[in-house]
């Protein structure tokens, strides 16, 4: 599934006119003005009738009226917008104000995710950008968790949900047989949950991905994060031990292997390092597919002999990765790289390149030889 599919379904579009208040009916074709007024919050309206059309006027097509409709929801006071948003409005107005309403405004937020007339989307949209507080009231919400797959994988990789809880969140789906297709690595997420009576407890895993996600950290691996790697047994720093820049190192052998998965996905840079190099391939794998890992990152896997032949082989069939020519290069000199890809690569690359390669000694003969021959058919044809 992708990150969008969820929020297909639901159209943000104008409510029918029949479906409108007739006070909010006849202001939405009223004057500009009057209009103006209304999305600012100045209109003599009931407090739901506002609320929707607040939502009619951000479709308007004078551009003020538009701009000041989609404001609306974070500068209307709670003494407006609580009230209706507990009611059974339509659920694109439920949604709009749901997407525009800043996260420290948590009452009204409660108050959607408490409201029965809420989407699966509307919940699949807050639970990408919630923190801690409004993150736990979605993860209560079993039936919804259970019906909306796209929900457990918009928690799954918020950075700011606790471990304990999507650990639990997942240990539901699996025993429910409901899997999330979004979510790297699922079915060995589900039977290493099933197999581990204290799985969903809180405990110093929730702290351990507190301290992974610190942006500081980023910078402490560009620091530290390569000597960490030359050694493993540097790799494995001690939970909760302070390093340069006052970054959090974690002793990764200690998390359990739906920890370290997720920590894959979702972690800093320094955790990406470390956990690219992991004997378990799918918590390698899940290192090249996260979502926050960088260009330089991709050339610095294809290029290294440490990481498991999966890590490769995705990177070389990837049509994305494979746009940059550093990637292209890294692959062809790193001898995991399966040959058949390395054969094909060696057409992209420049007579620099084929030099280089042709007199390697750390790949296949049968590279080497290949790049020196396509280096010798373009120089006897004049290309470059």
């Amino acid at each position: 599934m992708t990150e969008d599919a969820a929020v297909q379904t639901l159209k943000l579009e104008p409510l029918e006119a029949r479906a409108l208040p007739a006070a909010v009916a006849s202001l939405v074709a009223g004057a500009t003005a009057v209009k103006l007024m209304a999305a600012r919050g100045m209109a003599p309206l009931r407090p739901a009738e506002l609320t929707i059309a607040v939502y009619q006027l951000s479709f308007d097509a004078d551009a003020a009226v538009k701009a000041a409709a989609e404001a609306a929801p974070g500068s209307l006071p709670d003494k407006i917008v609580l009230g209706p948003l507990g009611e059974l409005l339509p659920a694109p107005v439920l949604h709009f104000f749901a997407e525009r309403l800043p996260i420290t405004r948590r009452k009204a937020i409660e108050r959607i995710l408490d409201n029965h007339a809420t989407s699966d989307e509307t919940f699949v949209e807050l639970a990408r950008r919630l923190d801690d507080s409004g993150l736990e009231i979605i993860f209560q919400n079993e039936v919804r968790l259970l019906r909306c797959p796209a929900l457990v994988e918009a928690l799954y990789f918020n950075k700011r949900a606790r471990m304990s809880s999507v650990s639990r969140a997942l240990e539901l789906c699996a025993r429910n047989n409901v899997r999330p297709e979004g979510i790297p690595g699922f079915d060995e997420l589900a039977t290493a949950l099933l197999a581990d009576p204290n799985a969903v407890a809180p405990s110093a895993a929730d702290e351990v991905f507190a301290a992974a996600l610190n942006p500081n950290d980023d910078a402490a691996a560009g620091v530290l994060g390569e000597d960490a790697l030359d050694d493993d047994a540097g790799g494995e720093e001690a939970r909760g031990k302070k390093g340069k820049g006052g970054a959090t190192f974690i002793k990764f052998e200690e998390l359990k292997i739906f920890e370290k998965i997720r920590l894959a996905s979702v972690g800093n840079a320094y955790c990406r390092k470390v956990l690219i190099r992991d004997t378990n391939r799918v918590i390698a794998m899940a290192v090249v597919r996260s979502p926050s890992i960088t260009d330089g990152e991709i050339v610095a896997a294809a290029s290294n002999r440490a990481v498991c032949d999966d890590v490769i082989r995705y990177i070389a069939n990837s049509r994305v990765h494979l746009k940059d020519h550093a990637v292209k290069l890294a692959l062809v000199n790193n001898p995991k790289c399966p040959l058949g890809s390395s054969l094909r690569l060696l057409a992209f690359l420049r007579p620099d390149d084929l030099k280089a390669i042709s007199r390697s000694k750390n790949i296949p003969g049968t590279l080497a030889t290949a790049a020196k021959k396509l280096l010798q058919t373009r120089e006897r044809s004049g290309g470059s």
